[in-house]
């Protein structure tokens, strides 16, 4: 039975993605790109094909940087746990041939492929791109059937196979499915009575609308406030004591606003499975806020000041699920208001994928945070935005990128929060930014009064120094064999590392001012690409010198020793 919970949740989140002359089976894959591999929703179209003839080949992508080709076969099961055995495996392996060389691409492509395989070999010019160098590296097998015993033993026996063969069956993307779902609506039959006669209009087949004025006094019953259910697909939650909730309370304080209190407040937008108008009277079946959480929540913290006399202009329209049409509404209800680019972010899969993998593998120890307002049972709480600044700095090696806040969540998104990231990158460096933090003390003062930009430079070169041998190398790479069990034990040595890093800083700054006067700016340093790759040259250059001296000076903590 466990199996058909799974495979039903599985296929409620691809049917969104079953559009236009898409196969089931390439709706899966659509859905696996978006969901699970964290491929821009534009560049997904481009990376699929589909249909007989495809020679094993359902998708390809190409990371240029890296010189790397993933090719995808994806199948679709109807049944809730169908075996997958080893047939259409070893058609993928198989498939892996036809990139080793430019000639083999040409044979490829004069075997007769279906003609979306070949539009997608000239599309991403993989010709040109193999004879190149670029290579085959990953093979990706995605299905929501089982594995079966064959399948098994074929994957195992493929374990040091080149390109790797990568299988996610139902038994990995249900998981998956879990963490990266839209939250439901709650669950709840709720009655508005309105002022006046509600405007309705039948948009589209299955989306409906009704306009009305409700009086504040009713919303503030709504379900889910006191929790903040009712406020899940909300981009953000209470923002506290800011400049307009504090204008709003006192609004709400002022009888004599009351009556005119919607003609110059937005109103709010609900979300609801099933809309029905009798009346002055709307009858909802489902329920959820996407736009007015701030303005409900500072009505319900002064509900014993509000008056019949106060209403609120509120949109409810009635969505099918699963739909990315509900996606298109909180984003643009949302940004009609000074909402920045990280608010937006807050609903997407891979951030709440991303809340969800750290509340399982650190509960009661770490949070994530993706929205103002949310609330943790954990001690400490990673940000998104220090996680992608830290990401941005540490992992794609960009220190002076990572203080521009508006890239990070924009046109870097999908470089920094790549499928790389899970709970134990954020936990590690979350961990490194502790590290980091201590260290400002021992910085100049100059440099100390400047920490919120010097700190990702820090960061970057200390991960620097944690490269220059195979242990740190892989502790970056690999920290979830360390962490959290040697903890403190990594967090020791990196903090040993970090302060010769600042002090290397601070000399060669000091070297620098001596030399230019005042003609050199320490805080243009970490500021420019160039200013830090001298830097990061000048830190290596010590970092070697104190290796040769003392075999033990890198990083050396073995996770082999976990007691």
């Amino acid at each position: 039975m466990r199996w058909h919970s799974e495979h039903a949740l599985v296929e409620g989140e691809i049917a969104q993605f079953l559009i236009g002359s898409r196969t089931a089976s390439s709706a899966l894959l659509a859905w696996f790109l978006h969901a699970v591999w964290r491929v821009e929703p534009e560049d997904i179209d481009d990376a699929i094909c589909d249909g007989s003839g495809d020679k094993g080949i359902d998708g390809l992508l190409v990371d240029d940087d890296l010189r790397e080709i993933t090719i995808f076969q994806s199948k679709h099961r109807q049944n809730p746990g169908a075996d997958q055995g080893d047939v259409s495996l070893k058609q993928l392996v198989g498939a892996g041939a036809y990139f080793e060389s430019a000639e083999s691409v040409d044979r490829l492509m004069r075997s007769s492929p279906n003609p979306e395989l070949s539009r997608l070999l000239v599309r991403l010019r993989i010709r040109e791109r193999v004879a190149d160098g670029a290579h085959a590296a990953r093979l990706v097998f995605v299905t929501n059937g089982v594995l079966d015993p064959a399948g098994s033993d074929y994957l195992h026996a493929m374990a040091s196979h080149d390109p790797q063969l990568e299988v996610w069956d139902l038994a990995r993307l249900g998981p998956a499915a879990e963490r990266t779902r839209r939250p439901e609506l709650l669950a709840h039959d709720v009655i508005l009575t309105a002022a006046a006669r509600p405007t309705t209009a039948d948009l589209d087949d299955d989306v409906r609308i009704a306009v009305a004025l409700i009086p504040a006094t009713q919303l503030v019953s709504l379900p889910g406030i006191d929790d903040l259910s009712l406020f899940a697909r909300n981009v953000r939650l209470s923002e506290g004591r800011t400049r307009i909730n504090r204008e709003l309370r006192e609004t709400v304080n002022d009888r004599s606003e009351h009556k005119l209190f919607a003609a110059y407040h937005n109103g709010l937008t609900l979300l609801t499975h099933s809309l029905v108008v009798e009346g002055d009277q709307l009858h909802l079946n489902g329920i959820a806020v996407v736009n007015g959480c701030q303005s409900l929540l500072s009505f319900r913290d002064r509900r014993n000041v509000l008056s019949e006399d106060l209403k609120v202009l509120v949109k409810v329209v009635q969505i099918s699920e699963p739909s990315s049409f509900t996606d298109k509404i909180t984003y643009r209800t949302n940004n009609q208001n000074p909402v920045d680019i990280r608010d937006q972010r807050s609903s997407d899969r891979i951030q709440r994928d991303l809340q969800q993998q750290v509340s399982a593998a650190f509960p009661g120890e770490l949070g994530y945070g993706i929205r103002e307002g949310e609330t943790f049972a954990a001690p400490e709480v990673l940000d998104n935005r220090e996680a992608a600044q830290l990401l941005m700095a540490v992992y794609l090696g960009e220190p002076w990128n990572a203080v521009r806040k508006v890239r990070l969540f924009d046109q870097d998104y999908h470089r920094i929060f790549s499928r790389d990231v899970d709970a134990q990158r954020l936990y590690f460096i979350h961990q490194l930014n502790k590290v980091v933090s201590s260290m400002r003390p021992r910085l100049r003062s100059d440099l100390a009064a400047s920490f919120a930009s010097v700190r990702f430079s820090l960061a970057y070169l200390l991960a620097k120094v944690l490269k220059s041998n195979t242990m740190g190398e892989a502790l970056l790479d690999r920290s979830g064999d360390w962490m959290p069990e040697l903890r403190d034990a990594v967090s020791e040595a990196m903090t040993a590392l970090a302060e010769d890093v600042v002090e290397s800083i601070n000399f060669f700054v000091d070297s620098e001012q001596e030399e230019q006067g005042e003609v050199f700016d320490p805080k243009v340093v970490f500021k420019s690409r160039e200013g830090v790759r001298e830097l990061e040259n000048f830190v290596q250059r010590d970092s070697r010198r104190q290796a040769r001296r003392d075999p033990g000076y890198l990083f050396n903590v073995d996770p082999k020793h976990v007691t």
